[in-house]
């Protein structure tokens, strides 16, 4: 494989990714960029497994992870018929098959920054790229908006975004946007730290809530808010005033009340525009366009991060393994155009049901989305459409998805410290004991998941436990794992008094204590029934159900 003198022109996912892993191979890569300080530009955004895939192969998944806020669950209601209108869950994938991390682009951007520079890439700032000349000799060189040049480069990389200079105008720009704002996490208001929630007025609005971690280790828990609106419509929102609108979406969703209190300034709204587009010619020689340089979309799927980290990835994969550059830069554009196409169309056919005028399509989605989503194969359909990984992208480029490695440190940062009780959700007594100790817990010393959730599941599988017929609850405290008898002497103790008198049952023989609980246990929906329905925790409680 020939050394090749590369330029990336962009700062962003798609650019430090390709220059860390193009470094990697011995290439030498500069960076330029046109801010005079690299900054991310956003609030929060989501990595798939997909893109988790490309960041463990630089090493950078465990940060994330870290970082980030781990998603289980993407749940929206219609509003006022309160109409489940989307439920992805990544369980659905199946044998610990990924999920998703919701995180700040300041931590995205960190983690990628923090290693180009541990590398010694070197990153030119104040050089914003206007052009890429083809040089004679099939090289290119760059020009600057200050007039200055560098080069030539055997190769240019594009990673400049959807407004690129150095790509050809195209595709159409997209009649909403959204405002996005990075507030504080609330605990206690009934929001699910690992789900995106959102609740739709036909396709007109849309309100949403993401959890995405810290940005910065000394920062508290974030959330990305989020505010659908027309594009032509931005004048009028800024004369109505920070009031009017705050009226709107607390008539929407009343329960965001305690994120819109955070927003006392219209500058701390960011407002977003997007525009559905696809280069026809994604590398030309010399030349080749990652990211939204190459393909952008609506958000509506979350992929274009991850997009972007599975470009790079192919890219330094085709130049690994053709000595031709312009057999590899056709390489590059073979290795990620179908999936392309595929995620292209899905949000072109996918976003107007949810950000449009249109009130037939939303009328249709109201009535039809809730129960696909739970007849099979639906169910794994939108979990992998949303994971991205319709269409297999990961096989081609030698990558695969990152099962949870290590649950220790992850369940500790989901459980905030505190011990965690996983009890089966379908048994009524389990669901009316759970209940007892969220009553009776006054410390708030406990956190609670079902036995069918993800960390449930993840729980009894290492454990070499049954993962559908549930013989045992379960209690995790200090890398301890509690069954049977010990989890309920365990709970009770950690209600303190009166509860801890249980402790006396430990003077009963184990071998005893755990035979009268495998008989209840072996007999509970026979005699306690079993649940038709979800138990719905009070927003007093609801942080504390994973």
């Amino acid at each position: 494989m020939p050394t090749r003198t590369i330029a990336i022109a962009g700062c962003g996912p798609a650019g430090l990714a390709a220059a860390l892993l193009l470094h990697r191979d011995g290439h030498r890569v500069t960076i330029y960029e046109r801010f005079e300080t690299p900054q991310p530009v956003g609030s929060g955004l989501m990595i798939q497994p997909t893109g988790l895939a490309v960041l463990h192969e630089l090493g950078l998944d465990a940060e994330i992870l870290a970082a980030g806020a781990r998603i289980d669950r993407l749940f929206g209601c219609s509003v006022p018929s309160e109409r489940i209108v989307l439920d992805v869950r990544y369980a659905a994938l199946g044998n610990g098959a990924g999920h998703g991390i919701g995180i700040h682009r300041a931590a995205l951007f960190g983690a990628l920054y923090n290693a180009a520079s541990a590398a010694r890439i070197p990153i030119l700032t104040g050089r914003g790229v206007t052009s890429a000349e083809l040089a004679p000799d099939g090289r290119r060189v760059l020009s600057f908006a200050d007039g200055g040049q560098a080069g030539p480069f055997d190769l240019v990389v594009d990673a400049l975004g959807t407004s690129s200079p150095l790509a050809a105008p195209t595709g159409r720009a997209l009649s909403y946007g959204a405002f996005w704002a990075s507030l504080d996490w609330v605990d206690g208001a009934g929001f699910d730290p690992a789900a995106l929630e959102q609740r739709y007025l036909r396709a007109s609005r849309m309100v949403g809530v993401l959890p995405i971690g810290r940005p910065s280790p000394e920062e508290r828990p974030k959330a990305t808010f989020f505010w659908s609106l027309r594009a032509d419509a931005l004048d009028a929102w800024r004369q109505a005033g920070l009031a009017t609108w705050k009226a709107e979406v607390l008539k929407l969703w009343p329960a965001t009340a305690p994120f819109l209190d955070q927003v006392r300034t219209p500058e701390q709204l960011t407002f977003a525009r997007y525009s559905q587009r696809t280069l026809a010619r994604p590398a030309e020689p010399g030349l080749i366009h990652l990211g939204d340089s190459w393909h952008s979309t609506s958000p509506q799927l979350g992929q274009g991060a991850n997009m972007a980290l599975l470009d790079a990835h192919a890219l330094a994969k085709a130049l690994r393994e053709n000595d031709d550059p312009a057999l590899a830069l056709g390489k590059a554009v073979a290795l990620r155009r179908g999936h392309v196409r595929l995620y292209q169309g899905m949000s072109a056919l996918f976003t107007p049901v949810y950000q449009s005028d249109s009130r037939a399509l939303p009328f249709l989605r109201d009535r039809i989305a809730g129960p696909l989503s739970r007849i099979p194969p639906g169910p794994w359909v939108l979990a992998a459409m949303v994971s991205g990984l319709i269409g297999w992208p990961l096989r081609s480029l030698g990558l695969s998805v990152r099962a949870p490695a290590d649950f220790g440190p992850e369940l500790a940062a989901r459980t905030r410290g505190r011990p965690l009780i996983v009890f089966d959700g379908d048994c009524v007594m389990c669901s009316v004991q759970a209940q007892f100790v969220l009553r009776h817990d006054h410390a708030r010393r406990f956190n609670l998941t079902t036995a069918q959730g993800v960390i449930g599941q993840e729980l009894y599988r290492r454990l070499g436990l049954p993962t559908e017929d549930f013989q045992t609850m379960l209690l995790v405290e200090n890398g301890r794992v509690l069954s049977h008898s010990d989890a309920v002497i365990g709970i009770a103790t950690g209600l303190g008094w009166p509860w801890r008198a249980a402790r006396i049952a430990k003077l009963v023989p184990r071998a005893l204590r755990d035979r009268l609980y495998r008989l209840v246990a072996r007999n509970r929906y026979r005699w306690f029934g079993k649940r038709e329905t979800c138990w719905r925790p009070t927003p007093d409680v609801a942080d504390r159900i994973l």
